[in-house]
């Protein structure tokens, strides 16, 4: 190969490499990133969810110790396949985005020692009574403004009811429920 041949190579390949890196100049100006980084990374859409501003309760509301004795922990199965896509419910098991949910029921709040909780969940201190519960599902973000957790809540006290009474079964000795 001459060197004429060899100068037409490294050109052919220079130019490319000049071409390429014009064009991404361009994509980037013309272009704007869609992504909101301030914003969490994805959000999980669920039908029986609360707006991120809380819902009106309106009409009479049963109780949530009637709700809770007549809970169906079955019932909430499908939708604890959303929560397991931040957390796990096996005794000992790792933490994802969130912390493991074994025997949360009757646990002091933000005490997983092997979790980062958010600095307003961690300050409120109390227990994860039913509820603390109740309230914490209904609207995490009304409950501890500033909180990690990018759920926006369930709506429905009677799915909120079977979901607690879900947690409850994560544990060896689960809490009483209320007779009241």
């Amino acid at each position: 190969m001459s060197a004429f041949e060899l100068n037409k190579w490294i050109g052919a390949f220079l130019g490319t490499f000049l071409l390429v890196m014009v064009l991404n100049l361009l994509s980037d100006a013309l272009f704007s990133d869609h992504h909101d980084h301030n914003g969490p990374a994805f959000l999980v859409e669920v039908t029986d969810l609360v707006s991120h501003a809380g819902s009106e309760q309106t009409g009479t509301m049963e109780s949530l110790s009637s709700l809770l004795l007549t809970a169906d922990p079955n019932a909430a199965r499908k939708t604890a396949k959303i929560c397991g896509i931040c957390h796990t419910f096996k005794l000992g098991g790792a933490n994802k985005i969130g912390p493991n949910l074994w025997d949360v029921v009757g646990r002091a709040k933000a005490t997983r020692e092997d979790f980062s909780y958010s600095s307003t969940l961690a300050n409120l201190g109390g227990m994860w009574d039913y509820e603390a519960l109740d309230a914490f599902l209904t609207s995490p973000k009304t409950f501890a403004p500033g909180t990690k957790m990018v759920f926006p809540g369930i709506k429905k006290p009677e799915v909120r009811a079977n979901m607690i009474a879900y947690l409850r079964t994560f544990s060896d000795n689960p809490i009483a429920l209320p007779t009241k």
